[in-house]
């Protein structure tokens, strides 16, 4: 009863909330609206338009896009159009009102009651003296740092970069006078302690200054490069009631209320690799804090684009990272959002190669999907001759599959993984001058125990998902039919086909000749089982069996061949593989 009560109370908030605020206000903040009649029109915030097809009735309390669709109310929009979640844009929508949150929803204070409203005003008093200080005459070494890296004045003062001079006690000094005392100072990460007693200290100096926004554009955190040679080249505030560096991504404030709709949201490793990107308009970079990207920076990323594209050096550690990131999205997958990969030039980072023009556009371009980088990782420098290795692949790529939590995405995962095992390890042939070569006489008998094998499949598809791993690792020795069973592994790993069975499929590849061979009467006269009337169990027994044969009988060939080897060829090598083969002949007979 409580819960609907709660429930009931909050919806009665909203409708409050939408009658307090005009559509046409809100949506006007970012939208230029001109009067037409009773509604107000524009040019469409969520799609690319010239001719004006967005409209915002204030009566009906609605937006309404006649080129794209999108629809819906002031907390709409903001969810929409800037990136909110729903509570936050109640919130912010509230606080514009003049209206209180209801008290199961408003947000929490700490547990001793603390304001976080005055840890907020320290952290930007702060920031506004380390921007001031940055175009002191007396602290010239940061400003020429600046114009070293290439940076703008427009750009410092966009990102109110600042500077934090040599001194223990400059900055606790400055904000004491404004009357923030030393303890919230130290909650806020501006004073650190070397020991529990002793006096505390400026914890960042002789430092090059970036705030950190929070999604809002509230200044929460900084992180400082130093000036000079020294350990740690970059210091970022600690853990604070107002900031956790594995939930925020730098510059996604800007990203957010800067990013067109087609415009890439682009994720690169550090402060001024994002700073370099959106002076050069690439508007949607953004950095993950000193960490490998979490689970909260992906999930924060994916509200501004479905599919990041996640910037690494070419480098051992940019794959390593690459490899961290990919395992960690996995889980997260779902229907349309996933992650894409550029990989760097060697000796590049986005700051220096954007710098070389449409070098970084082509980079972009030529980003890799999820699904091709997880393939790299997983074969790359490796070599897959042997069964063991094959299954060691199929392990792997099963483990992650099975990571992924929607079961739709995972499905498809699980498909790709096997179309791609088939096509590139199974369809793969070593090349090379076999030991033992086998004399084509002896394989005659084997033609049509390949042609009953393919037969039974063909007239009983529901035994593919039993016996791919097996079917897949034999080779097929008669003219087309190696071909044919690929294909009906495509169609197996493709999960099929709505429009086509499996023999209709195979037509439709051009396997007509192949067909017509493997189902003709002098092939299924030596086995009723792969006839399309006999049951499915008849069907399992047969194949099973006729696979075992063929095993067996090409461990007799090889027993043959390396006999006659030895006859022309006497070696030790020669004799102790004639003995391996004999005795794995006697296990199989």
């Amino acid at each position: 009863m409580k819960g609907s009560l709660t429930l009931q109370v909050f919806g009665n908030f909203l409708n409050n909330l939408r009658s307090r605020l005009t559509v046409s206000e809100i949506v006007g903040q970012k939208v230029k609206l001109t009067r037409k009649g009773r509604e107000f029109i524009g040019l469409c915030p969520f799609h690319h338009e010239k001719t004006p097809s967005f409209t915002v009735n204030d009566e009906k309390e609605f937006y309404h896009c006649f080129g794209c669709g999108a629809h819906g109310d002031v907390i709409r929009f903001l969810v929409e159009a800037h990136h909110y979640s729903f509570l936050e844009a109640v919130k912010e929508l509230a606080g514009r009102a003049g209206l209180s949150m209801p008290q199961d929803f408003a947000e929490k204070k700490e547990e001793q009651g603390e304001d976080l409203g005055v840890l907020r005003q320290a952290v930007q008093e702060a920031s506004l003296w380390f921007h001031k200080n940055l175009f002191l005459s007396k602290y010239g070494e940061s400003l020429r740092y600046a114009d070293r890296r290439g940076l703008t004045r427009e750009t410092l003062k966009k990102f109110t970069l600042g500077y934090a001079p040599e001194g223990r006690h400059n900055l606790e000094t400055y904000l004491k006078e404004k009357g923030f005392s030393e303890d919230i100072l130290l909650k806020v990460g501006l004073l650190a302690r070397s020991e529990e007693n002793s006096l505390p200290y400026d914890k960042f100096r002789r430092r090059f200054m970036f705030p950190i926004q929070d999604q809002k554009g509230q200044v929460v955190a900084f992180g400082g490069r130093l000036l000079e040679k020294g350990e740690p080249k970059y210091l970022n505030s600690p853990e604070t009631p107002l900031f956790s560096k594995g939930k925020l991504l730098y510059g996604y404030y800007y990203a957010k209320e800067e990013k067109a709709p087609a415009d890439p949201l682009i994720i690169v490793e550090g402060y001024m690799d994002v700073i370099s990107l959106h002076q050069r308009g690439y508007k949607g970079a953004v950095a993950p804090l000193g960490t490998a990207l979490t689970e909260d920076q992906i999930l924060l990323a994916w509200r501004l684009s479905p599919e990041p594209i996640l910037c690494f050096d070419g480098d051992a550690a940019g794959l390593k990272a690459a490899a961290r990131a990919a395992e960690r999205v996995l889980p997260l997958l779902k229907p349309g959002y996933s992650l894409r990969f550029a990989f760097l030039p060697h000796g590049e980072d986005p700051d220096s190669l954007v710098q070389k023009g449409a070098l970084f556009n082509s980079v972009l371009s030529q980003a890799h999907s999820l699904l091709e980088v997880l393939w790299m990782l997983l074969t790359r420098g490796k070599s897959f001759k042997t069964p063991e290795q094959k299954a060691a692949l199929q392990k792997q790529y099963t483990g992650w599959a099975q990571s992924i939590q929607n079961l739709d995405v995972r499905k498809s995962y699980q498909y790709a993984f096997k179309d791609l095992f088939y096509k590139n390890i199974i369809g793969t042939k070593f090349v090379g001058k076999p030991l033992f070569p086998v004399k084509k006489g002896i394989l005659n008998f084997l033609l049509i125990y390949e042609r009953l094998l393919l037969a039974t499949l063909v007239n009983h598809p529901n035994l593919l998902d039993e016996t791919s791993d097996d079917f897949a690792f034999l080779e097929f020795k008669g003219a087309g039919l190696q071909d044919i069973r690929d294909a009906m592994l495509r169609f197996y790993s493709e999960g099929g086909h709505k429009d086509m069975n499996l023999k209709e499929y195979l037509h439709h590849e051009g396997f007509d000749t192949e067909l017509n061979d493997i189902l003709s009467p002098p092939v299924l006269i030596h086995g009723a089982f792969a006839k399309e009337s006999a049951s499915l169990e008849e069907a399992r027994e047969g194949w099973r069996e006729i696979f075992n044969r063929i095993q067996t009988d090409l461990g007799k060939s090889d027993l043959k061949a390396a006999q006659d080897y030895l006859a022309n060829n006497m070696s030790i090598e020669a004799w102790e593989r004639l003995k391996m083969l004999k005795k794995s002949t006697l296990v199989k007979s």
